[in-house]
């Protein structure tokens, strides 16, 4: 233990992942679970890879010069807005269905304007956009590790102010509209801060473990946890522990950290639905165990009941 603390003390590197790992498992807390809710798993996956369109409009406005302090995160965190916005439109009347078709609609787009735009860009700077994909979170340097802490500190703060609208938004729209409620105000806020926070944790860690520790946590406390506040709680320990694993095999194995984290918050929900498949199998049986005492007793209980009273004030039973 106090090897691994000084390892720990001595490698800024790992500093910073391990403080990454906790800022992506609240972001996957705070978001992740009212994206679940909401029925937009997809929407991780569209945001995360907008975000590479985002980033190869930005470098190619650096290259070109045409707008030369265009930084690509600024383009990043565009297009996982527009993401957002496009969205939130088509799922103003509440169906869920037209929000997934239009998250798929820009996941397209998105990705056909990043291969586009990759034919006009230096190819040394090529990489940097597939590290939006891919990332790695031993990588990080202090600017990353600034822009999620502010993230996920944003995110955390607009969660608790308004964490009952956004149950409310996610489970019911019709309903909430009903009872007066701005359900379009807090429809926007939540799914524009889900993307400004998807995009950064993109940039920091890549947009396939930004898609499981978001996704995956989150759909397996669902099936288990019945309360809002346990889920969330649930899904920063698996999204944490996913993490913390995935960085210590990376020491111990050569592997990616990013990789590790990914199939374990995926293993995550199938031993999810293993547990509720069995204990949902456990309920079912135990009232067949409880009617079996009542057949038992039920004819004893019906010829006590059988008493027969005389003139004389006597009784017997048959």
């Amino acid at each position: 233990m106090i090897d691994i603390i000084q390892v720990i003390m001595t490698s800024p590197f790992l500093q910073r992942a391990l403080l990454a790992a906790i800022l992506v498992a609240v972001i996957a807390a705070a978001s992740g679970t009212f994206l679940v809710f909401r029925g937009l798993s997809f929407m991780a996956s569209g945001v995360a890879h907008a975000a590479l369109g985002g980033t190869a409009l930005g470098i190619f406005l650096q290259e070109s010069g045409l707008v030369p302090w265009f930084d690509p995160v600024l383009g990043a965190l565009l297009f996982s807005v527009l993401v957002s916005i496009f969205t939130g439109y088509a799922g103003e009347s509440g169906i869920t269905q037209k929000m997934e078709v239009a998250v798929g609609v820009s996941f397209a787009l998105s990705m056909s304007l990043a291969v586009f735009l990759m034919y006009y860009i230096p190819p040394y700077r090529v990489p940097q956009i597939w590290g939006y994909l891919v990332g790695d979170i031993l990588l990080l340097n202090n600017f990353d590790i600034i822009m999620l802490t502010s993230t996920a500190f944003l995110l955390g703060i607009i969660t608790l102010m308004f964490n009952k609208e956004f149950v409310y938004v996610s489970v019911d729209m019709e309903g909430s509209v009903a009872h007066g409620m701005n359900a379009r105000g807090y429809h926007y806020l939540m799914l524009i801060v889900s993307a400004l926070a998807i995009a950064l944790a993109t940039k920091a860690v890549g947009a396939i473990l930004v898609y499981a520790i978001l996704v995956a946590p989150a759909a397996a406390s669902n099936e288990l946890v019945k309360s809002v506040r346990g889920v969330i709680f649930s899904v920063f320990m698996i999204a944490l522990i996913a993490e913390l694993v995935g960085i210590t095999a990376s020491f111990a194995v050569y592997v990616s950290p990013s990789a590790i984290a990914g199939i374990l918050a995926g293993l995550s929900y199938v031993l999810a639905l293993q547990i509720k498949r069995v204990r949902d199998r456990v309920r079912t049986e135990l009232p067949e165990v409880d009617s079996r005492p009542k057949d038992v007793t039920e004819p004893l209980n019906q010829s006590v009941s059988d008493v027969h009273t005389h003139n004389d004030g006597s009784s017997h039973v048959i």
